[in-house]
């Protein structure tokens, strides 16, 4: 094996332990010099030349049909702050990938989109937030298009919040509508997309877009007129995966496709025999 594909199969086994659990998400305040030093920074954007294909481990929700929520106003116009966020309740909906369990704690909006797709911006993107028992991240993202009239979102769109003292609550929500019936995505370890933009983030970004009226993404983008999404961040080698058929591009060599399949069989094994990681003091509803 040469130097360059060994590399590569380090590379391979991190990223597939990094895309189930992730390092523990410190939230401590960093530095701009510490900044600077991190190297697996949210957004980036998904290009066909630079993402590897493949069969992922299947995403299982498990999210109530009818849950209330308290919808907030988090810091309008701020650009680091997000002016929708549903606060959901404990117990209301999960994600179990790999074996291990994650849990909804909130879920919110940008505009526009933060990721791109090979080059692209959608008008806004949506992220749901999830932990687990040692409070770590992950972010299923999905981004939002402009389209027919979405009545789910109806409640939470024609009542946004204008200001950070009014609270929306909605007695009877269906969390399941934020989620598309295919589930193809695009997966990588990232960050938090506002500060402190910790790092060991787990990010799963749904290919299919969310649609909502020209109206309803207004209400929204009217809130922030310089938009509230992060600039692209680079790869700095980091690996991005896929499973959406005909989105790779660039076919890698043959031993190099067969070491990506072969790190993602190492989520399975590594949700078996994972200890726990360092764990972090801030919970997951306080992303913004």
């Amino acid at each position: 094996m040469n130097m360059s594909l060994l590399r590569l199969s380090r590379q391979t086994a991190l990223f597939s332990a990094l895309l189930v659990f992730g390092m523990s998400t410190s939230h401590a305040e960093v530095t701009p010099s510490a900044q600077a030093a991190m190297k697996s920074q949210s957004p980036i954007d998904f290009r066909s030349d630079s993402t590897y294909f493949g069969r992922l481990p299947a995403l299982n929700f498990n999210l109530s049909s009818d849950t209330s929520l308290d919808v907030i106003n988090n810091g309008s116009p701020d650009p680091e702050k997000t002016a929708v966020r549903g606060n959901v309740n404990p117990g209301a909906g999960s994600l179990t990938l790999s074996g291990h369990d994650w849990e909804l704690a909130q879920f919110h909006f940008h505009t526009p989109s933060e990721h791109l797709l090979n080059g692209v911006a959608f008008p806004m993107e949506m992220h749901l937030v999830f932990s687990d028992s040692n409070k770590d991240l992950l972010v299923v993202g999905r981004w939002v298009q402009a389209g027919a009239f979405n009545s789910d979102l109806d409640p939470i769109f024609s009542q946004i919040p204008q200001n950070t003292s009014e609270t929306l609550h909605i007695d009877h929500f269906n969390l399941n509508t934020l989620i598309p019936s295919n589930l193809e995505s695009f997966r990588y370890s990232g960050s938090l997309t506002t500060p402190p933009f910790s790092e060991g983030v787990n990010w799963v970004m749904l290919s299919q877009p969310l649609f909502m009226s020209s109206e309803q993404i207004n209400a929204f983008s009217s809130l922030f007129p310089e938009g509230d999404a992060r600039g692209i961040q680079d790869l700095n080698g980091r690996i991005v995966l896929t499973d959406v058929p005909g989105f790779v591009t660039a076919v890698p060599e043959p031993e190099t496709y067969a070491m990506m399949l072969a790190g993602l069989c190492l989520m399975a094994f590594v949700a078996r025999g994972k200890s726990r990681p360092l764990t972090s003091d801030v919970p997951a509803g306080s992303v913004a």
